[in-house]
């Protein structure tokens, strides 16, 4: 196959990325790059899906480099793995080794699977302030992307996605279920909550949302489901609503820059310095707008509202809205301002990253701190709710009627070829029995 109809396969696969932003694969992969890097660091704590994905897939994880390699015409492929799994590492190495690709192994800190982060110290290049990897000649795809692009290569489109389910349930486990399963269908392949009031972060503690709708489904993007008790300091935090931590942070911050100085992209040189934004919420005119500015190169690990702040206020939060405006206004540093503010690797930064451990305490987290063993599920679906969103471009129209009967892996939802954007697949098979403007419900039946 040529690389032309390569990415075309790609595309019809339905492939986003699988480590949480969702762009579309075929798209990402459409360049010209020296250096392909597998992301398998898995920052988030209680993670272990990326973990899970490269022992389960390890044959397909190097066919999906190699197919990114071909595409690409990269020199050089990387697989970034943290040092907490250093024998995932040497489970990969003869395989990487005869495939002629390294291993690089991470630090365990946090938020070290940051493409910024990941990029500069696998290659020793820093991406531009609002860029992306392909400036520096690199492609960085999540493990399980790579995976998916090795299987649609073999006719295999995304039907199907690991996650990890864990926190306050009575088994934490690491398991692949059909897209579109329902929440509480995972919360019982973990055999159940273990607390009252339970809330579910996805994706992550520090990153994900917090859900308590257990009928939401599960989706191409999504890699872990995390219970915590509702009345948790995290829960309480992540879902405070934006007036309480604007005027908290209005009355209380006392600019000790904390956030800034642990920044985990301030300390790589970008510019964005959190104690200045929180400094604009008590300004107006263009002091405010000055300040605004230095929050446009956040990337929202949220280092600084749950682990840096002694005041335990959200620059974060602050931060994310504050870069909403300055897209919706079009404003940043110009390209002459940039020169100046985008300055070296801060000289202390190795004593400044966030140990994984030291996160774990923090957080309040420890307790659920435990294994996410693979576990397979033979547990037969009833019913999906497959989304028709796509995280970037067009979402999916539906192709199906209500009362079709649908095989796994049919096509079901498409995005017109000249739209950016990724088609859909039945992820089991069953009856076509509901079909809303985000989703297409399919009851299962034996075909």
């Amino acid at each position: 196959m040529n690389r032309t109809e390569l990415l075309q396969i790609i595309r019809n696969a339905g492939i986003v990325g699988a480590g949480g932003a969702g762009f579309p694969a075929y798209k990402k992969l459409d360049a010209k790059v020296d250096h392909v890097i597998a992301n398998g660091v898995e920052c988030e704590p209680l993670l272990y899906k990326d973990r899970e994905v490269m022992l389960q897939e390890t044959k397909k994880l190097i066919r999906g480099l190699e197919i990114a390699r071909e595409i690409t015409s990269a020199s050089k492929v990387t697989i970034a793995i943290k040092k907490k799994n250093n024998d995932v590492a040497e489970s990969l190495r003869p395989l990487a080794e005869k495939a002629k690709m390294d291993i690089f192994i991470m630090e365990n800190v946090y938020p070290a699977g940051d493409e910024f982060i990941l990029v500069y110290d696998v290659t020793g290049r820093r991406i531009p302030p609002g860029g992306i990897p392909l400036q520096v000649g690199c492609l960085v795809n999540n493990v399980e992307t790579l995976v998916n692009i090795a299987k649609a290569v073999e006719g295999e489109p995304v039907t199907d996605k690991y996650v990890t389910i864990t926190g306050a349930v009575k088994e934490a486990v690491t398991t692949v279920v059909p897209i579109g399963t329902s929440f509480k269908d995972c919360i019982e392949l973990a055999g159940g909550f273990t607390t009252a009031h339970p809330a579910i972060f996805t994706g992550g503690v520090m990153m994900g949302g917090v859900e308590t709708d257990l009928s939401l489904s599960v989706t191409k993007t999504l890699g872990a489901l995390i219970v915590l008790p509702q009345e948790h300091n995290l829960t309480v935090r992540k879902t405070a609503p934006q007036k309480v931590y604007n005027k908290t942070g209005h009355s209380t911050c006392d600019q000790c820059s904390f956030c800034t100085e642990l920044c985990p992209r301030y300390i790589l040189g970008y510019p964005i310095q959190p104690h200045l934004v929180m400094r604009s919420l008590q300004m107006t005119g263009s002091e405010k707008e000055r300040l605004s500015l230095w929050a446009a190169n956040c990337c929202e690990c949220n280092v600084c509202s749950l682990f840096a702040c002694p005041e335990k206020l959200d620059p974060k939060n602050i931060c994310a809205d504050t870069k909403i405006n300055l897209r919706k206004e079009n404003k940043g540093f110009t390209k002459q301002e940039l020169e100046v503010v985008f300055r070296d690797v801060h000289p202390v930064r190795e004593g400044r990253e966030i140990p994984i451990s030291m996160l774990y305490q923090r957080l309040g987290i420890k307790a659920y701190d435990r294994k996410a063993d693979f576990v397979r599920n033979d547990r037969k679906v009833k019913e999906v709710l497959i989304p028709l969103k796509n995280n970037f471009g067009e979402d999916a129209s539906a192709a199906v009627n209500i009362g079709a009967q649908v095989r796994r892996g049919e096509l079901i939802g498409t995005v017109p070829e000249e739209k950016l954007g990724t088609p859909i697949h039945a992820s089991i098979n069953g009856v076509v029995s509901q079909i809303t403007a985000t989703g297409i419900q399919i009851s299962s039946i034996v075909l």
